[in-house]
């Protein structure tokens, strides 16, 4: 994936996470707005409604005169006004209604709401008006409105910060697999690029030489036929890991078995073997996956050895140990160890296509065992624990 094309990527789903946020935040901002805003209305109405349901019941009684609604506790932002039929003010209290026409129930009249209710008293109808100034109410309204529409920027703000920090280790696995694909394809190129070269050269050298003198010419293209051969198999056999029958497998018995397949190239270089085996390793695993690690391991232990050195074999504790001598791995490079098409050969002048440890891996997650590589010494060493 190219850099432009990750950064198009972290900018989308940046966008698309502070939007969906942003959008939460603004229903959530705007619920508490609302229902505030209602519960602040509901306690007004309803404290309106008791104090005119208290006068009503005062004046109602037709031995006292309206002198006793003085008696009745309102609040200093609460009016109560009382006119007769007439429209002519009986009493008042705290500030002056202004009533244009009678009417019973709620009404707004500019920034006041005004509560009216009708009594009789001595067979005239009076009516009584409990109001309220919302000024102070809305401007407190308006203030928490403001809080929520800053506080909504700003939480929103952070996170389209950390959505964009975020959306770097969500696409870090992808741009890594993408850089695996793409290295992957490179090897691939060159590791068939090369052995085609070798075939194409030597068929051209044996119609140069008329078909006389071509063994050596049949030998190169032999050898590279089966190159590609082994690295066409190694691929596919990484594709079918893990879809062939498993059983119970004795994993001391295959690596004892490709040992001993291993042994002339063992003998060649005269290493030494010690083969510590302490306790019996049972899997349920395929055969054959079982034993394509475990050579791969081995094959590698030798392959990279010096000649008269030695590879030490430990089975203990549900542990599988291969130490060998021999070229010591950097330790900036152990990571890469399992990477498709890997080697420390800069050159790739060493034996081999590069996917020996790979399809180690490969096995190991498969089966859900912890692979680990350890330099110590003069020992490279791989551990398995199962």
């Amino acid at each position: 994936m190219k850099l432009d094309q990750f950064l198009k990527a972290r900018f989308k789903i940046t966008l698309l996470i502070s939007s969906i946020s942003t959008l939460i935040l603004a229903a959530f901002s705007g619920s508490i707005y609302y229902f505030y805003k209602e519960q602040i209305l509901y306690e007004i109405s309803d404290e309106l409604k008791s104090l005119a349901f208290e006068v009503s019941k005062a004046v109602e009684n037709p031995v006292v005169d309206f002198s006793i609604v003085k008696n009745v506790d309102i609040p200093d932002d609460t009016y109560l006004c009382v006119y007769n039929y007439e429209a002519k003010m009986v009493f008042y209290k705290n500030k002056l209604c202004d009533i244009d026409r009678f009417s019973q129930g709620f009404s707004i009249k500019g920034y006041d709401v005004l509560f009216g209710s009708a009594i009789k008293k001595n067979g005239t109808l009076y009516y009584v008006y409990v109001g309220k100034n919302l000024s102070k109410v809305l401007a407190n309204l308006e203030k928490l409105k403001l809080i929520l529409i800053y506080a909504t920027f700003v939480i929103s703000t952070i996170i389209l910060v950390f959505s964009f920090i975020i959306s770097r280790r969500i696409l870090s696995p992808i741009k890594e697999t993408f850089e695996k694909q793409e290295r992957f394809t490179q090897n691939v190129s060159h590791d068939l690029r090369t052995p085609l070269t070798v075939i194409s050269t030597n068929l051209y050298l044996i119609k140069q030489k008329g078909f006389k003198n071509i063994e050596k010419n049949i030998e190169n293209i032999t050898r590279t036929v089966d190159y590609m051969k082994s690295l066409v198999n190694d691929l596919l056999f990484i594709s079918q890991i893990g879809e062939k029958e498993k059983k119970s497998v004795n994993v001391n018995d295959i690596i004892k078995k490709q040992l001993s397949i291993l042994s002339p190239k063992i003998d060649e270089k005269n290493l030494g073997i010690v083969f510590k085996e302490e306790d019996k390793i049972i899997i349920e695993a395929n055969e054959s996956d079982m034993e394509k690690m475990f050579f791969n391991l081995l094959d590698n232990a030798v392959k990279y050895n010096y000649k008269n050195g030695e590879i030490i074999i430990s089975i203990k504790k549900k542990t599988v140990s291969i130490k060998n001598t021999g070229k010591i791995i950097d330790k900036e490079n152990i990571n890469k160890l399992f990477e498709r098409f890997y080697r420390e050969d800069k050159s790739r002048t060493s034996e081999g296509c590069g996917l020996g440890l790979a399809i180690v891996k490969e096995i190991a997650d498969h089966y859900k065992l912890k692979i680990k590589v350890k330099v110590e010494g003069m020992h490279n060493e791989f551990i398995i624990k199962f």
